[in-house]
């Protein structure tokens, strides 16, 4: 963390650096099978966290109810709903192979975006003809809904999406993904079911359920996704995308999440899948290779615009057959004619009238509110060990959601760089630009260095203010009232201008936090402001030596850094003040304090319960902070004495004075 040589970068690069759904993606190339499962674990628990689902929440046996069933010569269609939440229903058809023997492979078939659903039969595609057919070759067919679709009536519109629901986790994806999962649970306890034979297929948004289920649930075997793998379209829909979910990622790595699996990737002349043969099936090809299972990729391509027709289906079926039939010609030429029956007879619910007592629209998500916010009271701690516990866990999340983390265990590549500038002789300090940043990343984190007359100060205090240095410096440019008392106690002191809140280039694009699309490719805000903390963090604990190190977040600065202080591994004072909010009000972060599943993940109150054992000062709380965490937290450290707060605004005065007292305590 020395100065270097180089020069520093004259802006910063993340003001420029604008991804989205559209664009082309590259491949990183992995050199050896290590580092692709490195890859590939961080890229597991970032889309489990993105999506609520880490730790894996509990998977009790599922309950699926039987509204009817349809019986042909051949195969049987029921009607199913299973209950994948408490209350939230999955509904779909399960096709069943008639007059044979089982136990049998099992297909999930989620549908896509076709008008009519899993009840689609026409020629561009046909879920009816697909799972038919699939029954009738021997294996079970589940057909089900994606949310908003034909009796998934729970929920007014698929295309639902608010930063308010984010926060909670509270996306179509994430419920869609969910539901996937638990119809595994479900096929996989099913007696007629062979549990190491199953499989996903499905086109569209069909074929971003299918790889997506497939990076997560090791017991999808195979998988057929068609039209949907691409390295230039991302998919165009909030059911395919979630905040901060390919803010390092993007399709074909996450398809090949399914290596060393079978995986057939189906693709078409007409739509963004047309560089399939040359572009992603070499990409996911290099990740088989490490496996040296290059025989279990392969790729068919049909002449035709977006599509799950005949023609991709008959690749599908001889892919299946192959792997779990055992004979690929099995599935040549299979389907038949068979008795398109009426969307009615095929539905859960054909009068749309629900269960008695099912929760519906605002009453399903408080409903689903309620629930994750059970989920992180079960983390409440009652020991030590469990405070330790609810650390790792929370720590993990809060890197992914706010895609944030100490430079240091970032990997070499993202080492701390520091550029400090000749120094300016005050009247009673000695001032030095300063200019941080990460190798490779190209961010710049400007900053000034403030040190007492002998520059030999007795600890370091890192200032962040929301207005960035202006915030803490007086009208001319100089150390402002703060600043001037912490020289004058012989601290040396560190200012910076966190991300976005000073010399914006005018020529930047512009950031659009609060578009659905825009989150799913880019770091909150928040995420950025509080790198920057840790990044100046990191640099004054390799500056400070064995002098102690204070973070003080002021103003609207201050949950800025309690969150870095949460993933900061340095043994540092806090001293926080929290502008008066309340933390449990989900207004308090749809704004600029916005990053998604903050809520569900314990947002500022959690994190103040991190702060133990540390020294801390939480001010501003207005008595609207909830203390109960935080409390419990310090107590279990045995270090309740260690843990201040107070209803007044943190002033220079209240700081010297906390100080004081902590150098005393020592």
């Amino acid at each position: 963390m020395d100065s270097t040589t180089q020069k520093p970068p004259t802006v910063d690069a993340r003001y420029y650096a604008v991804r989205h759904g559209d664009m082309s993606f590259d491949f990183p190339r992995y050199a050896t099978l290590e580092a692709w499962e490195r890859r590939a674990a961080w890229l597991r628990e970032h889309l489990l966290t993105m999506l609520g689902l880490w730790p894996m929440p509990e998977r009790p046996p599922v309950q699926a109810h039987i509204t009817g069933s349809l019986e042909y010569d051949d195969y049987i269609v029921d009607k199913v709903y299973l209950e994948s939440w408490p209350g939230f229903y999955c509904t779909g058809n399960l096709y069943r192979p008639r007059g044979k023997q089982g136990p049998f492979p099992a297909i999930l078939n989620p549908h896509g975006h076709w008008t009519r659903g899993r009840l689609e039969h026409q020629e561009l595609g046909s879920i009816r003809a697909r799972c038919i057919t699939f029954a009738r070759m021997g294996m079970m067919a589940f057909a089900y809904d994606m949310v908003g679709y034909n009796d998934s009536l729970q929920v007014p519109t698929h295309h639902f999406g608010t930063p308010q629901g984010a926060l909670w986790g509270l996306t179509p994806l994430a419920l869609q993904t969910w539901n996937s999962l638990r119809v595994v649970d479900w096929l996989a306890g099913l007696a007629d079911v062979d549990p190491e034979r199953i499989g996903c297929t499905g086109a569209s948004g069909g074929g971003t359920q299918t790889f997506m289920l497939t990076a997560l649930e090791p017991r999808v075997r195979v998988v057929a996704p068609v039209n949907m793998i691409s390295a230039h379209m991302q998919g165009g829909c909030v059911c395919e995308n979630a905040p901060g979910l390919r803010t390092q990622t993007y399709n074909v790595e996450i398809g090949a999440l399914a290596a060393p699996r079978p995986l057939l990737m189906v693709s078409a002349t007409g739509d963004w899948t047309v560089n399939t043969p040359r572009v992603e099936y070499p990409a996911i090809l290099s990740v088989y290779a490490l496996y040296e299972a290059e025989d279990r990729l392969a790729w068919a391509q049909v002449d035709a615009p977006h599509n799950y027709n005949a023609e991709s289906r008959d690749h599908v079926y001889r892919w299946f057959a192959r792997w779990f039939l055992g004979d690929e010609e099995l599935g040549r030429n299979a389907e038949r004619d068979f008795v398109v029956e009426p969307d009615e007879r095929m539905r859960v619910f054909p009068t749309g009238q629900l269960p008695a007592g099912t929760s519906v629209g605002p009453e399903l998500e408080r409903a689903l509110m309620g629930a994750a916010e059970r989920r992180l009271e079960a983390l409440l701690p009652e020991t030590a060990q469990e405070l330790d516990h609810l650390r790792t866990v929370t720590r993990t999340r809060l890197e992914h959601v706010l895609e944030a983390q100490w430079p240091e265990v970032a990997g070499e590549g993202c080492r701390v760089q520091a550029w400090v500038d000749a120094p300016t002789k005050g009247a009673g300090w000695t001032e030095y630009p300063l200019i941080l940043g990460r190798a490779v990343i190209g961010d710049r984190v400007a900053g000034t260095l403030y040190l007492p007359p002998e520059e030999s100060p007795q600890g370091w205090v890192l200032l962040v203010h929301g207005a960035g240095r202006a915030g803490v410096q007086d009208a001319f440019g100089g150390p402002g009232e703060t600043v001037r008392a912490l020289l004058g106690a012989n601290y040396g002191v560190a200012a910076i201008d966190a991300f976005f809140t000073r010399d914006v280039p005018a020529d930047a694009p512009a950031r659009r936090d609060g578009n659905w699309f825009w989150a799913t490719f880019h770091a909150p805000l928040l995420g950025e402001r509080v790198q920057d903390i840790l990044t100046t963090m990191s640099y004054l604990a390799g500056r400070s030596g064995q002098r102690p190190l204070t973070l003080v977040g002021l103003a609207w600065a201050g949950p800025w850094a309690l969150l870095a202080a949460v993933l900061a591994p340095c043994a540092c004072q806090v001293c926080v003040d929290c502008g008066g909010m309340n933390p449990l009000d989900d207004g308090t972060y749809l704004g600029d304090l916005f990053a998604p599943l903050l809520r569900a993940y314990g947002d500022l109150h959690i994190a103040g319960a991190l702060l133990a054992p540390r020294r801390s000062l939480l001010g501003n709380t207005a008595n609207r902070f909830p203390m109960d965490w935080v409390e419990r937290a310090y107590r279990l450290t045995d270090r309740l004495d260690q843990l201040q707060h107070t209803s007044e605004a943190v002033d220079a005065t209240t700081l010297l004075s906390w100080l004081g007292a902590g150098k005393e305590q020592m």
